[in-house]
């Protein structure tokens, strides 16, 4: 146990340095995840030795893929997967594991593009990682946006594939009895499903007081989705799946139980996922990988990485180039394909758990799987720098056109309208999230009078007639009074003192008011549309309960009319057998 505490130690240490050496690496190009997984190299046995992962840590690691792929889950949004983004990310992964397995036929693998071994290594280069890169989206703000929507559509479906693969031909049962044990996994998943939504609408009570325990020392909500996530992780054992899809499984559920999100909940996961549980996961990632390379496994290991890139990162860059808006105009430049591709491209996880299957079964050494293994953790060291090297401002749009709307006017170019009054009135192109657009920078300080865009002084109008001449010219106001108008502009408008001009903040208040009352217009047509929904439910309610009613008085009817003619059949046979007539 001693042991288990030190490694724990070790690991725990190495998920706080990480993040700090992060932030000290400029624009950091240096991702949080893969300074984990060298973090993790350094203390396991091939360097210092330190660490090692037992039977114990093993377990915690287990935790960690689990917890990784419940928030990768839940960031997928279903209904952007039954889209054309969704449809383009099938089409792409399809095209990537035909490639894949014509060049495992082409190299000449050991045992053939269908054997065990072949089929790892088709497997492992039609994989993209998107509980690895989801994190390292998450540092660069991609993900609320359309390039981000993107990568998690090819992620999802690489990831997920892989899996089904994995259960459907490297498992010691048939192709058949797999598919059998898949299709019932998926069932039981869907009556969950089902369940989560007859609790949501009958069970008024428990889900309120499971909301008010989420506040509190019971933790209601963070209790039920780990129920939820451990649940259908001991289902995938049972059923001898790999854990990462009971894992998905678990967040597709959250998110359909939670549809517009809960912050609070949210928070609590990325607090208990990514503070401890994922961290640990890419740390032993790092501490299974074996630094003895020689010459051949080096050439294995470039090898790889050119045909993940050619077998992976060529259909999706295709697939991102031929998708179009509804209007036929590109969906992405070739610049953002390319991006799109590099992160696609990102792939560990996946090929951690095929050649461990691999390796098991027999058709795979283990040194050639370290081999496979460090190709994907350099793959999550290059990739994501492309990636960075590779963006704009430009791929900030939003993946929801509401959110342009909400983040304010920006130029084509991707860089904020300088002012209110020239903001393009078109369609809005991209924006920053979560800061409202079409505000100047403060020329001045604080305490100095500031100016518009147009030249005018902070004072607006009220101030160009100052020097007018005549009898009828208003008094000149001195520099004391006009500066306590200002203030109270500014005070009126609720800017306090933020540096910002008059029409600045004249445009803000106006546009933060339209976007109040459109909040408010909307979730009044909502609560409308939930009163007609209720009432038209109750209405089907009472039709087919009166229905069932006048059924069973049917049903009824017909059983007294049937006990009445069987008594009577009785009765007659009776009488004919007193009389001594004849018997039926």
């Amino acid at each position: 146990m001693a042991h288990a505490f030190v490694s724990l130690l070790c690991i725990v240490a190495v998920a706080l340095l990480a993040p700090l050496l992060s932030w000290g690496v400029p624009r950091r190009m240096l991702p949080e995840t893969v300074l984990l997984i060298l973090g993790g190299v350094v203390i396991g046995p091939s360097a210092l030795g330190i660490a090692h992962i037992g039977r114990d840590i093993g377990f915690l690691r287990e935790l960690g893929v689990a917890f990784l792929f419940l928030m990768a889950g839940y960031e997928i949004d279903v209904n952007e997967l039954r889209g054309t983004g969704g449809r383009h990310a099938m089409i792409a992964w399809a095209g990537s594991l035909a490639l894949a397995f014509a060049t495992v036929a082409a190299v000449g693998v050991t045992g053939g593009p269908l054997s065990a071994n072949g089929i790892a290594i088709a497997i492992a280069m039609t994989s993209t990682a998107i509980g690895t890169i989801l994190p390292i989206l998450r540092e660069r703000d991609l993900l609320p946006t359309a390039v981000g929507a993107a990568i998690l559509n090819h992620g999802a479906v690489g990831e997920v594939g892989p899996v089904i693969l994995m259960a459907l031909l490297l498992g010691t049962r048939s192709a058949w009895q797999s598919l059998v044990i898949l299709l019932a996994f998926l069932t039981i998943t869907l009556l969950i499903v089902r369940f989560t939504d007859r609790v949501q609408r009958a069970g008024r009570r428990l889900v309120e007081a499971i909301h008010l325990g989420g506040s509190t020392t019971a933790q209601t909500t963070i209790r039920v989705t780990i129920l939820l996530l451990v649940g259908l992780c001991t289902l995938a054992e049972v059923f001898e799946l790999d854990v990462v899809l009971g894992a998905f499984a678990a967040g597709f559920i959250l998110r359909y139980a939670v549809p517009d999100g809960d912050r609070q909940l949210e928070e609590k996961l990325d607090g208990l996922a990514y503070g401890f549980f994922v961290p640990l996961f890419f740390v032993t990632s790092g501490m299974a990988i074996e630094l003895e390379l020689t010459t051949s496994s080096l050439i294995y290991l470039g090898a790889f990485l050119v045909l993940l890139v050619l077998t992976r990162g060529l259909p999706v860059w295709v697939a991102a180039l031929l998708e179009r808006r509804r209007d036929g105009s590109r969906a992405y430049s070739v610049r953002q394909s390319l991006q799109i591709a590099v992160y696609s491209t990102t792939a560990l996880p996946i090929i951690v758990a095929v050649t461990q299957v691999a390796v098991d079964a027999g058709a795979m050494s283990a040194s050639f799987a370290s081999t496979l293994v460090l190709a994907g953790a350099l793959s999550v060291l290059v990739m994501p720098a492309l990636g960075l090297a590779l963006s704009s401002d430009v791929d900030r749009a939003p993946a929801v056109e509401a959110l342009a709307v909400v983040q304010g006017p920006v130029e084509a170019s991707g860089r904020r309208a300088e002012n209110a009054a020239e903001a393009p009135q078109g369609p809005l192109v991209v924006s920053e999230p979560r800061r409202p657009a079409g505000l100047a920078e403060p020329s001045a300080g604080p305490g100095a009078p500031g100016r518009d865009a147009a030249g005018d002084t902070a004072d607006g109008a009220g101030a160009a007639g100052i020097g007018a001449a005549g009898p009828t010219a208003p008094p000149v106001p001195t520099a004391e009074a006009r500066a306590g108008l200002r203030r109270r502009q500014r005070h009126d408008l609720g800017v306090h003192q933020h540096g910002l001009t008059v029409s600045e903040a004249r445009y803000l208040a106006e546009r933060l008011a339209q976007i109040e009352a459109d909040r408010a217009h909307w979730r009044a047509q909502m609560r409308r549309q939930r009163h007609l929904d209720r009432e038209e439910a109750e209405q089907r309610r009472a039709v087919l309960r009166a229905q069932n009613r006048a059924h069973l008085r049917e049903e009824r009817a017909q059983l007294r009319e049937l006990r009445r003619e069987t008594a009577r059949v009785r009765e007659e046979a009776r009488r004919r057998r007193d009389a001594g007539g004849p018997r039926d």
